[in-house]
């Protein structure tokens, strides 16, 4: 086993025992970049690997400090020690990013590449350099500390479910009982003690929202959502693309989803379909895919290894390295991530598994995360290891359709093993309406001075319109506070229509995986090498599908999807 352990690489410019912790330490560094000579394109390429190794270190660091926040939210001492180190030494690093980014730009030297990446790499440099302003920094800081606050809400959140505590994610296992009356308790529980902490969220959200306000008006943005989306460096599509792509999504999607759940309904044989009877399958079954995490991790390697050999083997390797962090438990943050261990060219996941069948999705989703950060850990210059979400969405949602076919290490059952299949391919697209109204939602929030009763007046309306056949009538109140559930609308702004772009590249790309199984996997490998050495179009390209979300383009991954369906039904 001692030779799986993935451990730290050894540095290249830097002695090993160099640490950013120390800040004095860490901002001379720094200021020797700055004196580094870049007269030609040999010292410009030191300059930009040496400061892609410094990166690393910092990333590094702070992963760890994150990682054991949210591991454990209810020790003041890791948040604390989080929150003093990214107020310290990041903010630091903020500073001297734009002086190091324009040292490069302004380096006649980078004129001497002719590699089409650099060029991409000036397109990212100088869009970086221009929305930068330093009087942003404390509020980043400060936007950091407030957005923990509602980590640490939602990890104390618990249940009190028929005698027993359970934890806010614990209570999605009664959702898929076979028993009615059973998931609408569950379900009335567990959004009961989400209304309880509701104000409190409001007023997390409202000052998020008053801070990133000021971070816009700084910039010279109107507002939030058109600054965060050049922050983001969206160059391949505006704000009126994404807002066109929700209006496919009601158009094409939602028609198709409101007939599955009338069959759905008409099978269950009820009246109207309730929010607590989306999770139940019409045959009543539940799924139950594992009893420990130890054989949760050990059948998903063996599922991953049926793709290839070298994605089970990297799990295999991060569960060797005590890399994975996967249970549910009190005192957790919520979600799940895949987190970049740069130095140890590797990465951690951390979920919250309570023995479903979306637990195994989420496992192979970050696996697919920590194949990207394995695959790239070769590159050395910083902003090509920076890819952006509707690339790195990409890499995580084609894995969980890639293994769609090897879920009988989960399932020994076929009538399971269909239901888990359906669920996936299904799913891919039950995904979408959410995925716009958490995106549509913060698109009004960030460009109207909406109040508290109007923005939930706003959500209920938008929810209302993609119910897609779903009947929440009476449960108004409920409805109101269903996006407080969505840590990204709190902790990472805009981030998550990335999840909709990439779950249409993920169906093309298992697409493309029944056609020619060998040539797909060959081009997400490439795919994945690349980082972000390439406009998003083109990195799309490389995997052999087309970055797109028109109208007719949905409608074939809807045919698509249609047809894989047929054959499970």
């Amino acid at each position: 086993m001692e030779d799986l352990i993935i451990k730290k690489r050894p540095r290249r410019y830097y002695p090993e025992d160099f640490s950013v912790e120390n800040r004095e330490n860490f901002e001379n560094a720094l200021k020797n970049l700055l004196n580094e000579p870049v007269q030609n394109k040999e010292e410009l390429l030191y300059f930009l690997e040496k400061w892609g190794e410094l990166s690393d270190i910092l990333e590094e660091t702070y992963a760890w400090k994150y990682i054991n926040m949210t591991r454990f939210m209810n020790k003041k001492e890791y948040q604390e020690d989080f929150n003093k180190f990214y107020s310290e030494v990041v903010s630091v690093a903020m500073q001297y990013e734009f002086k190091l980014k324009k040292k490069y730009y302004d380096s006649p030297a980078r004129r001497e590449f002719t590699e089409p990446e650099f060029k991409h790499l000036d397109t990212i440099i100088s869009n970086s350099i221009e929305i930068f302003r330093e009087e942003n920094i404390p509020l980043f800081v400060k936007e950091h500390e407030i957005a923990n606050r509602y980590g640490e809400t939602i990890a104390k959140l618990t249940v009190n479910f028929r005698g027993e505590e359970k934890t806010f994610s614990q209570m999605n296992v009664f959702l898929k009982d076979p028993d009615r009356g059973t998931r609408e308790e569950a379900w009335q529980k567990k959004y009961e003690a989400l209304s309880k902490v509701s104000a409190d969220l409001v007023k997390v959200f409202d000052e998020l929202k008053e801070i990133r306000a000021l971070q816009a008006k700084n910039a010279g943005f109107n507002n939030y959502r058109d600054y965060k989306h050049v922050e983001k460096g969206r160059f391949s599509y505006t704000v009126q693309d994404i807002l066109n792509f929700h209006e496919v999504v009601k158009k094409v999607v939602v028609p198709f989803l409101k007939e599955r759940n009338e069959i759905k309904r008409q099978k269950l044989g009820l009246d109207s379909l309730r929010p607590w009877d989306t999770s139940i399958d019409v045959d009543n079954r539940v799924l139950k895919p594992f009893q420990t995490i130890d054989e949760f991790v050990e059948k998903a390697i063996k599922v991953l290894g049926h793709v290839d050999d070298e994605f089970g083997l990297n799990l295999l390797r991060m569960k060797a390295s005590n890399f994975l962090d996967l249970e549910n438990r009190v005192g957790k943050a919520p979600g799940g991530y895949n987190m970049g261990l740069p130095e140890h060219g590797s990465s951690f996941i951390f979920m919250n598994a309570v023995g479903l069948n979306s637990d195994v999705r989420t496992l192979l989703h970050e696996s697919g995360h920590s194949l990207h950060s394995k695959y790239t850990a070769d590159i050395l210059i910083h902003p090509f290891k920076e890819y952006p979400m509707e690339v790195a969405e990409l890499a995580s949602m084609s894995m969980e359709m890639f293994t769609v076919d090897y879920l009988f290490e989960y399932y020994d059952k076929p009538e399971d093993l269909k239901k888990a299949k359906r669920e996936q391919i299904e799913g891919a697209l039950a995904f979408l309406p959410w995925c716009i109204a958490v995106d549509g939602f913060q698109h009004y929030v960030y460009t109207n001075d909406a109040d508290e009763k109007e923005r939930e007046e706003y959500f209920v309306n938008l929810m209302r319109d993609l119910a897609a056949g779903v009947d929440w009538s009476g449960l108004e109140e409920r409805l109101k506070i269903l996006w407080m559930q969505q840590l990204h609308i709190f902790e990472v702004p805009f981030y998550y229509i990335e999840y909709g772009f990439a779950q249409l590249g993920a169906l093309a790309m298992y697409k493309n995986y029944k056609e020619n199984r060998e040539k797909t996997i060959k081009n997400y490998k490439e795919f994945l090498s690349l980082g972000y050495k390439r406009p998003v179009p083109e990195l799309y390209k490389a995997a052999g599908i087309e970055f797109k979300f028109s109208e007719e383009y949905v409608k074939d991954l809807v045919d698509f999807v249609k047809e894989e369906l047929k054959l499970l039904d």
